[in-house]
């Protein structure tokens, strides 16, 4: 088995959690070869390696790429982990209604042997242009390095947030929560992945209370490199996991659940998609009904801080099904399921010719 596996150009988590470490583990402990390549500029970068399947994230979509392979017999495979139209309010809503980046990518469901995709509601909006589309979940490697547990003590409570530059909606909700909870001395903020951006300048406004509480209340880790960033998860007791009710969220994946549970981490989180059926309030995680509930569930758990603990062991229970060796023996037995069809339906071809001629 042969695979050739395209990177995005831009390598963040999508490219890593999509892309590279699924292969990575499966080329580790199946009878797989893996090549990675970061994007393919010429037909030699492809073509000059073998290749039973072709790999890639919508994030690098070349449908030239795609027709090529079907003339060489090459099954191509793209993933997908979030829906194609983006809502109003989306940060990238007016690059995506001038590039018309909706329009090319359901091009590139329709152009692709097979999709793969994070969830069964992603999925099954994918069906509506490629029906041959298997869900596999993002899943976490607790072997690689950057994955170590190891929680540094400190004499308060910290309340974490991790999150890309597209949740400012999100983070909104919890405006005036440091404020509310500021009777308390033992708890901090902090903010994880700060690089001085405009966006993460808003989050941070958010979460200091507009700066007040800077300091005491309130502090941030600078950004890190995607193979480092999980170790922001050792610096802090509680992941807060705001997640506006909209279309595009409920088609994201559960990583942010995943990557808590299974360092072991309370969690408070909206009660939406794509987490609803993960959740279970006050046995494994803290969950938001309605914008009060942020300081509620935060003040029981500054009151209760054994609590914290016990949820974040049995949210590392929850997200067992998302270890990597589960998802990788799916990924490889539908990697050999198709490459078993493909090589029936060749010699199928063929005895038909034999026939004929």
């Amino acid at each position: 088995m042969d695979i050739f596996v395209v990177l995005p150009n831009v390598f963040a988590g999508c490219g890593f959690y999509r892309s590279y470490q699924p292969h990575n583990r499966l080329a580790k402990i199946y009878d797989a070869n893996v090549t990675f390549a970061p994007g393919v500029y010429t037909e030699d970068d492809l073509f000059g390696v073998e290749a039973d399947i072709l790999h890639m994230h919508k994030g690098f979509h070349d449908m030239h790429t795609l027709e090529e392979c079907r003339k060489r017999g090459i099954i191509t495979i793209v993933d997908f982990d979030d829906w194609w139209r983006l809502d109003t309010e989306h940060i990238f809503y007016r690059d995506y209604l001038r590039d018309k980046s909706s329009e090319t990518l359901i091009e590139l469901l329709k152009a692709a042997d097979y999709v793969t995709c994070t969830t069964h509601l992603l999925a099954n909006e994918i069906s509506r242009y490629n029906r041959n589309v298997v869900v596999l979940a993002n899943a976490m490697d607790m072997n690689y390095p950057g994955c170590k547990i190891d929680r540094q003590k400190e004499d308060k409570i910290v309340f974490g947030y991790v999150g890309g530059h597209c949740h400012m909606k999100d983070v909104e909700q919890l405006r005036g929560l440091n404020n509310k909870l500021s009777g308390y001395k033992n708890y901090k903020f902090r903010l994880f992945g700060y690089d001085g951006s405009d966006v993460y300048n808003s989050y941070a406004d958010v979460f200091s209370d507009g700066g007040r509480l800077a300091g005491t209340h309130f502090d941030y880790a600078p950004q890190q490199n995607v193979f480092s960033y999980m170790q922001f998860y050792n610096l802090m007791d509680v992941s807060l996991v705001p997640l506006v009710a909209n279309k595009f969220n409920s088609l994201k994946s559960e990583l942010k659940l995943i990557e808590a549970g299974f360092f072991k981490k309370a969690v408070i989180v909206d009660n939406v998609e794509p987490y609803k059926r993960l959740l279970k309030h006050k046995r494994n995680c803290m969950v938001v009904n309605k914008p009060g509930d942020w300081y509620k569930n935060a003040k029981y758990l500054l009151d209760n801080p054994n609590a914290i603990t016990d949820l974040g062991e049995a949210l590392h229970e929850t997200v067992q099904p998302f270890h990597i060796d589960k998802v990788t023996e799916k990924r490889y037995n539908f990697y050999k399921d198709v490459l078993e069809k493909r090589n029936i339906n060749s010699s199928n071809r063929h005895s038909r010719l034999q026939v004929i001629d």
